[in-house]
């Protein structure tokens, strides 16, 4: 297999590093593979690095430049950088196990690299970049999902199209995936940033397929019976042993509606029937006090039964909780995703038969990094990055700060999509964590809007340059869903029918 133009030859190499002379007017860019051919043996690595010089001294190119005087000949070269990451030798592909001869040949990849490669997968997230090019398919598996992702870039490097994209691509695969996306700027549904402009809405499957849940349109409610002491911890991080030895005393006593009841008595008599000290007290209460009563009403409904219905038929459920106070969207987010993922988890544990049926889920987390700081109070988000790994949930952990996410939980994120990164200590922390992403620093810095890094162990164990698909083309291309509707009848069938009715109005009037 081999191009009709080589990139350049070896020049030498030293472990997995392989230096390149590449030809004159040759193209190449950071992060762009390419294949070696040696003998048996064909290598694929990616470049990192790159110079340009010439033969001549440092003080003799200074003279020639001011045009003091003529040196000749002489050569001047581009010397290119890359780190292998695969090999291919008698069919089987495999992590290298030597390196490329002095002299052989490099060639950009092609096609057939990418089939060779295997980047496709059922969750289609763009096209492998080469230089100009667009090559083939670049995809994570369905069975990536619950070894845990994260999505990392600043402001405008595409982290919302590439959510859209993803997010799109599991509701196609619906039954056998589902999505909890949680929204904090409002802007999936309609796809604010995107241009043109269109979002989750537009999705040909929306409104068979997806659930859309807004505290503006009061589909978002969490009744007060609902909740037990032993959910106090996701509505009030720091609440004290003190304080839910109180509330659980108060839920014996006044049963499912203790909070409605002990804030009653708190505000008549400023205390409550439970014998207690003072501070625990007015401590518990000023946090049930601080509940908003249209988030939190005085009733047993809560939109959190409904939303777990809907994942568990395969109906993905957004939801916007842009409106809210931030300390209300964290309550919202916790008791939402942990309701859910309990249930995944409980039905492994007691009938595994009906939950091998459930869908694969995948829990978009957008300002990941408020819940996963290491310096914060852990969350429900800790634990299911951590452990729920066998119950078939995933946590997409989205966030401009990567550097901020607890280093337990990113070591467990194994399928990374990793945008331009402003910020060196975030680009540091990707790729001093990130196997494979040693030498990709400069590429994160270097990325344009639309474009990534892909990783998704153990199927892609190399960062692949991809650009992610346009969402508004993704819409363009796919198929039209045909619901099965009866015809409407014509217009003027409709207005002779109306007339009819009317005239039988009136006749029955005289």
């Amino acid at each position: 297999m081999t191009n009709i133009e080589p990139l350049g030859f070896v020049c030498g190499t030293k472990g997995d590093s392989v230096s390149f002379l590449a030809n004159k007017e040759t193209c190449l860019s950071f992060g762009q593979i390419v294949r070696i051919e040696s003998g048996e043996r064909t290598f694929y690595a990616r470049v990192v690095n790159s110079e340009s010089s010439s033969t001549l001294e440092l003080i003799e190119q200074l003279r020639e430049a001011e045009g003091k005087e003529a040196f000749g000949p002489y050569s001047a070269y581009r010397s290119v950088d890359a780190i292998l990451f695969l090999e291919k030798r008698l069919g089987k592909v495999r992590s290298p196990t030597f390196n490329p001869n002095y002299r052989d040949k490099v060639y950009a990849a092609s096609e057939e690299d990418c089939s060779i490669l295997k980047l496709s997968g059922e969750l289609e997230v763009g096209r492998l970049r080469s230089e100009d090019q667009l090559l083939g398919s670049v995809g994570i598996n369905i069975d990536a999902i619950p070894r845990m992702m994260g999505m990392f870039g600043m402001t405008g490097s595409g982290k919302t199209n590439t959510e859209l994209i993803l997010n799109a691509q599991i509701i196609d695969n619906s039954p056998k995936t589902v999505a909890l996306i949680f929204d904090f700027a409002g802007q999936l549904l309609e796809g604010k940033e995107i241009k043109p402009q269109c979002g989750l809405k537009d999705h040909p499957l929306f409104h068979s397929k997806v659930q859309y849940y807004s505290s503006r349109d009061g589909k978002m409610a969490i009744g007060l019976h609902t909740i037990t002491p032993a959910k106090l911890d996701m509505l009030f991080p720091d609440i004290q042993p003190p304080q839910r030895r109180l509330a659980w005393e108060l839920y014996r006593h006044f049963g499912a509606e203790w909070i409605d009841r002990a804030r009653d008595i708190y505000r008549n008599e400023g205390n409550v029937t439970i014998r207690a000290q003072k501070v625990v007290t007015e401590a518990l209460m000023q946090k049930l006090l601080s509940l908003p009563h249209d988030l939190f009403p005085a009733s047993a409904y809560t939109f959190i039964d409904n939303a777990l219905q809907n994942i568990c038929k395969g109906v993905s459920c957004l939801v916007d909780i842009s409106g809210l106070r931030s300390e209300d969207q964290n309550r919202v987010v916790c008791l939402l995703a942990s309701a859910i993922a309990a249930h995944y988890k409980r039905m492994w544990e007691e009938n595994y038969e009906e939950w091998r049926k459930l869908p694969t889920l995948l829990i978009t987390l957008e300002e990941a990094h408020e819940f996963l700081d290491p310096n914060k109070s852990r969350t429900i988000f800790s634990d299911i990055a951590l452990t729920y790994r066998k119950y078939r949930v995933g946590l997409n952990a989205v966030t401009p700060r990567p550097s901020r996410i607890n280093f337990d939980v990113f070591a467990e994120l194994w399928t990374k999509v990793i945008m331009k990164t402003e910020l060196k200590k975030d680009r540091a922390y990707l790729t001093e964590n990130t196997p494979y992403m040693e030498y990709s620093e400069t590429e994160i810095k270097m990325l344009d809007v639309g474009e990534a890094l892909l990783i998704s162990e153990p199927k892609i164990k190399f960062a692949v340059p991809v650009k992610v698909s346009h969402y508004p083309e993704y819409l363009a291309k796919h198929s039209k869903v045909d619901y099965a509707l009866p015809d409407s009848p014509p217009l003027s069938e409709l207005d002779s029918r109306i007339k009819q009715l009317r005239s039988q109005d009136n006749v029955s009037l005289n």
